[in-house]
Formats: structure tokens, C-alpha cells, sequence
């Protein structure tokens, strides 16, 4: 009997019974009074954050889209409007300038025609003619609930304009399930030929790498081949969210297999984000490992992670990702009528064969005043619920006990020296999350702990450590009753900075509001 199983049943007779219907409601702009209304109610929740990209009613998912275009970052998710659970999802559009200020700006790709109507899956960005093509899988069932997914094309105009082409880029792929998605388009100069890379089950229900290709975005596609990964058969069920990123003269390949098997303290969540560094061999359709493949996030809650299609940083990618995990539960926010955030994005580099991943440099414009700096042990009786902490460690045993209780722990990280492991342990808040999957991760840092920049944000904790050599990143859902900040250690000095607010949280639902 878990935490989670008892919080289930707690919160059960308040929890909407959703039926197939509500789920695979159109969206329809009668309903923006009502959504409106919706998202009044959440903006009062205690766990909206301050400079993540947060749902604007309902569910945010994926990552979708990602990409620089006309002077401007775009970023897309998967958006349920009407309750924070999973049904027919739609592409919701955010901009930024610096990547940690942004603003809503409504709907982009609505799943309304006959091969979306069931949903606008996972799909990607890619700038080209000044358009910004936006490839997406869709979703159609017939009336006993078969899916037919389809490849599809959307695109955007400088003028800000969506639109979608009528013609599926291609159809239902021979030889594999119905699940066959997440296209993540990139060009390669060197054969001229435009690719996909989809994330698909075959028919013995094992999740595989498909790369498609054509010399034209719009028309022309054709399954190239199955991919290989040198020394590497299994990846579970299946592989959401696949991507190929070149970063120098290396690859970096980043997926989200379903269905590993946890070795040690690895692959702990229920499904995970993972990445390979290596070469890739696209004449004989096989990616070749520099070495095994990780986890790009050491955390409770990441998934879906996608780089986004740029020109601004050379020999380096741009990360972001959903701040969630496929079928788990985020309850507290679930029973309030909303669910989700992304990750605040990450600049990627690949640095003595080592993936390294930082917060963008406009991340520094977070911090606001100093709250706490000190050396010695210090217990912040209400700490800011939204904060940029800093530690600079001397590889000393060290612990931060975050939105502590009087008669309990919150958030707690703890360093030990002697074995280099670094713990998290969120087990003892109020709201439990997902326990059923444990309460604690550990990491083994070979270096020991040298420093960690940690963003707190209202109901989310990233830590970034030893200038980015790991991530862990995490949802938390503390009550007011738990408020405290309690630091112990030797000789750690710790700066707690308030946090500015850099995301808006307006209601747009379409551009034209």
C-alpha cells in the first residue's frame, strides 16, 4: 500500500470522471467564455510558477516545435484545454526573445481535420523560405477505436499565420504498429535530402528508430530505413520524442525509450530521457556509440526533451522539455483543472567526449535580491517560494532541506562526501507524487560536489551541477504549511536569491484575441 494509492482515493470524490466524449471534445471557440473562466481559477493555484512556461488551461505536454524564426524563439506543446488530463491535444504556441522571458500567444495547430481529429501528436520545427515548417503526427481512430497515424504539415508565415497542408506528408508505415510518430526533421547538406526521424513499435512490440527521407519538405517522403545502434538491440516497448543533433563533428542522438528496466540507481522513472554521443553512418542507416547511453536528467520529472531547430548558438543545441513523465500523475494540480510545465531550456555542449548541460545565460536576470548569503548552517523561517539558489561547494558533506514542515522534511538534497553521492528525497512533503516509483534519486558525482545553481519555482526544483556535467529536475507540491529552508554543511556557502517573474501568464487562446 503506497502514498500515492492513498492520495488516489483521498481525492478521488472530488476528481472528475472524464468520459471518451469530454476527452475528444473539439475545440470550439463558443468555449472561450468557459476557458476563460478556467484559467481564472487556476491563476489563484499556489503551485503557478513565475519563469516556467506553465499550461494556460488544462494540460500541457510534449515539447513541440521548438525553434528560432523571424528574430524570435518559438516553442509549442501539447495542450488539452479543458481539464488537466490527457485527451484531444492541440499545439499551444509561446515566443521569447532570450529564452526565459515568454509570452502566450495562443492556439497554433488545432487538431481539426481528418487526420488529426484525434489528437495533434509530438512533431518538430524547421525553418526554411522564411516559413517555419512545423511536422507533426496525427491522429485519427475509426468508430472501434483503431488509430491511423499519419505524418502531417503545418507551417507558419512571418506574419505570424497558421496553416496546414491537406495532404499527410505519409501515411500509416508497413511492417510496425500504429504507434509510429514524433517526426524530428533536419537537413543534411552533404545528400541533399530532407529527414525524419520517428520513434516506432514493430509488430513484436519493441520500440525502434525509423529514418525517413525526400528532397522536398512538402511531398515526396519514403521510409528510408530502420536504424541501428552499434552494440544495442533493446530499448523497450517503444521510443518516443528520437532526435539527431549535430554538435561539432559529433551526433548527438536523444530519445525517450519506454519500457527499461532500472540498472542500479539509473532508469528509476517509469519511462525516461536518454542520449547517445557517437558518429552517425547514414549510408548504412546505423548510429556508432562513443560510449553507453545516459540519462539526460537525474531527476524525478523529465520527459519528451527536444533541441530546437537554431542558427544561434554554433557547435551547441538548445534543450527544453516536458516537466513530466507519460502516464504519471501529478494530482494536486489535476484536481485544481490544470497539469503542467515545461523545463526551463538548457544550452548543450559537448566537452571532452562529456555532454554538458547549462541554464541559458539569460537565466541570471532571475535573481533578485539576496535573501540569505552565509557560510555556516542558517534556517530561513519563510523561504521564497520562488528563489535562485547558489552553492558553492568544497566537495564537504552539505544538506538542503527545502519547504520544511515544523514536524517534517520537504525537499530534501543531501551530499556525502566520503561516497560522492549526491540524494534527493521528496518522501516526506504532504503531497505525495508518484511514490509508487520511489521517493529518492541518488547520483554518484566523480568529481565530487563542486557547485550547484538550484531554481525553485513555486512547485518545481531543477539543480544544475558542477557547471553542468548533471541536471536533476523535479515536481514538488508544497502546502503554505511548508515553508521553511533549513542549510547544513562545512563551510558550503550558500546565496538565496528572490526570483523575478519572467512568463506571463495571459489568457490567449486564439492570435486574434
Amino acid at each position: 500500500f503506497h502514498y500515492t494509492t492513498l492520495y488516489l482515493k483521498m481525492i478521488g470524490e472530488i476528481m472528475k470522471e472524464w468520459t471518451r466524449e469530454e476527452r475528444y471534445r473539439p475545440l470550439d471557440k463558443k468555449d472561450v467564455p468557459m476557458l476563460k473562466e478556467l484559467h481564472e481559477k487556476i491563476k489563484t493555484s499556489i503551485w503557478r510558477c513565475q519563469f516556467h512556461v506553465q499550461t494556460v488551461t488544462g494540460l500541457l505536454g510534449d515539447t513541440n516545435g521548438f525553434s528560432w524564426f523571424n528574430g524570435k524563439w518559438h516553442l509549442f506543446y501539447q495542450w488539452f484545454p479543458y481539464g488537466g488530463v490527457h485527451g484531444l491535444k492541440h499545439w499551444y504556441h509561446v515566443e521569447s526573445t532570450d529564452l526565459v522571458h515568454w509570452k502566450n500567444k495562443g492556439v497554433g495547430v488545432i487538431a481539426d481535420g481528418p487526420h488529426d481529429d484525434h489528437g495533434a501528436f509530438s512533431g518538430s520545427g524547421f525553418v526554411e523560405n522564411d516559413i517555419l515548417y512545423l511536422p507533426y503526427t496525427g491522429n485519427h481512430r475509426d468508430e472501434n477505436w483503431v488509430r491511423y497515424p499519419r505524418q502531417l504539415l503545418a507551417y507558419m508565415t512571418k506574419d505570424g499565420v497558421f496553416h496546414k497542408q491537406e495532404k499527410p506528408l505519409y501515411g500509416n508505415i508497413e511492417g510496425y504498429s500504429e504507434h509510429q510518430r514524433d517526426p524530428k526533421m533536419f537537413y543534411r547538406p552533404e545528400d541533399g535530402y530532407y529527414y525524419f526521424m520517428l520513434g516506432v513499435q514493430n509488430l513484436e512490440k519493441k520500440g525502434k528508430f525509423l529514418l525517413m527521407r525526400s528532397e522536398s519538405i512538402t511531398e515526396g517522403w519514403q521510409v528510408y530505413g530502420e536504424m541501428k545502434i552499434r552494440g544495442y538491440e533493446d530499448f523497450g516497448f517503444m521510443v518516443e520524442c528520437p532526435a539527431l543533433e549535430k554538435m561539432g563533428d559529433k551526433w548527438l542522438l536523444v530519445f525517450s525509450p519506454q519500457g527499461l528496466q532500472p540498472q542500479g540507481d539509473d532508469f528509476q522513472n517509469i519511462y525516461n530521457n536518454t542520449y547517445f554521443i557517437g558518429d552517425m553512418d547514414f549510408e548504412n542507416i546505423e548510429f556508432i556509440p562513443d560510449g553507453p547511453f545516459k540519462e539526460l536528467d537525474h531527476g524525478f520529472d523529465f520527459y519528451a526533451a527536444q533541441c530546437a531547430h537554431q542558427d544561434q548558438f554554433k557547435d551547441k543545441a538548445v534543450l527544453d522539455a516536458w516537466f513530466g513523465i507519460s502516464d504519471m500523475e501529478y494530482l494536486p494540480t489535476v484536481e485544481q483543472g490544470y497539469s503542467g510545465l515545461q523545463t526551463m531550456p538548457r544550452l548543450l555542449s559537448i566537452e571532452g567526449g562529456k555532454l554538458k548541460q547549462r541554464p541559458v545565460s539569460a537565466t541570471q536576470e532571475l535573481k533578485g535580491d539576496i535573501i540569505e548569503q552565509s557560510k555556516e548552517e542558517f534556517v530561513l523561517e519563510q523561504m521564497p517560494r520562488a528563489c535562485v539558489i547558489e552553492i558553492k561547494g568544497n566537495d564537504s558533506d552539505f544538506m538542503l532541506d527545502l519547504f520544511k514542515h515544523e514536524k517534517h522534511s520537504g525537499f530534501v538534497i543531501t551530499y556525502n562526501q566520503e561516497s560522492q553521492t549526491l540524494i534527493i528525497d521528496r518522501g516526506d512533503l504532504e503531497n505525495p507524487i508518484n511514490a509508487d516509483y520511489g521517493t529518492t534519486r541518488k547520483l554518484h558525482l566523480e568529481n565530487g560536489l563542486q557547485e550547484c545553481t538550484i531554481f525553485v519555482d513555486h512547485s518545481s526544483v531543477e539543480m544544475f551541477i558542477n557547471d553542468g556535467e548533471y541536471v536533476s529536475s523535479s515536481r514538488i507540491f508544497p502546502t503554505l504549511e511548508e515553508k521553511q529552508m533549513v542549510s547544513t554543511g562545512n563551510g558550503n556557502e550558500v546565496i538565496v536569491y528572490q526570483a523575478k517573474r519572467t512568463v506571463e501568464d495571459d489568457f490567449i487562446i486564439y492570435p486574434e484575441q
